[in-house]
């Protein structure tokens, strides 16, 4: 997945935004090495993935989640209603995750 950052133009910090275009010519260059998970493949099954899509992030841009979920060969995907960082806050998000991998343990939920 590209590591790209087009809400720097959006940032109402001007400092912030500063320093993301700053940081881009780093970023460009992570985008050739292995860092870049779309030029990898996975070693486990894709029935064992499952990828969490934040529809509102403005850091990893959707067209690059999906870029992601075609390289992999579409593996389970959970596009969700939040930002980048209140996914993490979400409601349920936690016990939800552990029952998509629990069948996948081997265990009950």
């Amino acid at each position: 997945m590209h590591v790209h950052t087009s809400v720097a133009k959006q940032m109402v910090w001007p400092r912030v935004r500063k320093e993301m275009e700053r940081q881009q010519p780093d970023r460009e260059a992570l985008n050739s090495t292995a860092l870049n998970l779309t030029t990898l493949r996975p070693c486990i099954r894709k029935e064992n993935i499952l990828l969490i899509e934040a529809i509102h992030d403005l850091f990893v841009e959707q067209k690059y989640v999906e870029e992601l979920w075609e390289a992999w060969r579409q593996p389970d995907i959970w596009r969700l209603p939040h930002s980048h960082a209140s996914k993490g806050l979400a409601l349920g998000l936690t016990s939800r995750g552990l029952d998509w991998l629990s069948p996948r343990l081997n265990h009950r939920p």
